[in-house]
């Protein structure tokens, strides 16, 4: 008699958590079937839950739209956010090995001096990097935002990385010294792969913040050549008097997919390196 009234307290609960479920993925759900849908039955009232005919006619438009256009955002932001990754954890790794495992005098104030990038918006800092990336001729340049995005992410990525490797045993890094190992060596070959989870995080981190971002893309781009997948969809759908809902639902959904089968693919080690990379003991 005590479980089914326990049974029957939790259904409030249940209820609930399915509305709020409901709330978050309406959106997702709305995105999806608004692709693919034809344009007169994208802004029909009222409102239809599920497309009369499904169609690949958004897609297709997005694809051939202005030469294809679609398609050189999509290179862009491959190669901005792939470029940002690797060079951020060519610098992080060895930074963070560093101060963990290599002590030396102001290593502390050299990690805090990281950290206290945290404290300041990026916001704050447009107008400075637009007059900067001008004059040093990296405006409008692939180069140039991947100095931005790497210079933003890097210390979440260093303050990951350096917490991770601090919680692996002196012992091991001792006992690799005493056997004639190079610190490279003992970094590359020990405590790098005892990391991966941390490094994976801040792959899928590194990842989700380039790939998405639009505010920096938008500020420091001006022609397609250049412009990443988010400022793209937004030109597409951007038009004098009305926008084309069409386009911004094919490329949006198309938008998202990667960072969605990048999570599937590295999720096992997502949640032990966030927990593992983020407590300080």
């Amino acid at each position: 008699m005590h479980r089914k009234t326990n049974s029957f307290k939790n259904i409030p609960i249940a209820i609930l958590i399915i509305l709020v479920l409901l709330i978050f993925l309406f959106p997702i759900y709305w995105n999806i079937v608004t692709a693919f849908k034809y344009s007169d039955e994208i802004l029909a009232y009222p409102p239809k839950l599920i497309p009369s005919n499904w169609t690949f006619f958004q897609f297709n438009k997005l694809l051939t739209v202005s030469n294809g256009v679609f398609i050189q955002f999509f290179i862009n932001t491959v190669i901005i956010t792939i470029s940002t990754i690797l060079l951020v954890l060519a610098v992080a790794i060895p930074s963070s090995f560093a101060l963990a495992k290599l002590p030396f005098k102001g290593s502390r104030i050299v990690f805090i001096l990281f950290l206290s990038i945290f404290m300041v918006p990026f916001q704050c800092l447009l107008v400075p990097l637009y007059s900067l990336l001008t004059k040093i001729r990296l405006y409008n340049t692939k180069f140039g935002l991947i100095l931005i995005y790497s210079t933003f992410f890097m210390p979440f990525c260093i303050f990951m990385l350096k917490n991770a490797f601090a919680q692996l045993p002196n012992a091991l890094f001792e006992s690799a010294i005493l056997d004639g190992a190079s610190k490279r060596k003992i970094m590359i070959s020990l405590f790098l792969p005892l990391s991966i989870p941390s490094i994976v995080s801040c792959i899928i981190y590194l990842f989700i913040e380039t790939w998405n971002d639009f505010i920096l893309a938008f500020m420091f781009t001006s022609s397609n050549e250049v412009r990443n997948i988010q400022v793209g969809i937004m030109n597409f759908g951007k038009q004098r008097f009305s926008s084309d809902w069409g386009i911004i639902n094919s490329g949006t959904l198309i938008a998202i997919i990667p960072t969605i089968i990048l999570f599937i693919i590295l999720q096992k080690y997502y949640i032990q390196g966030m927990t593992s990379g983020a407590v300080k003991e």
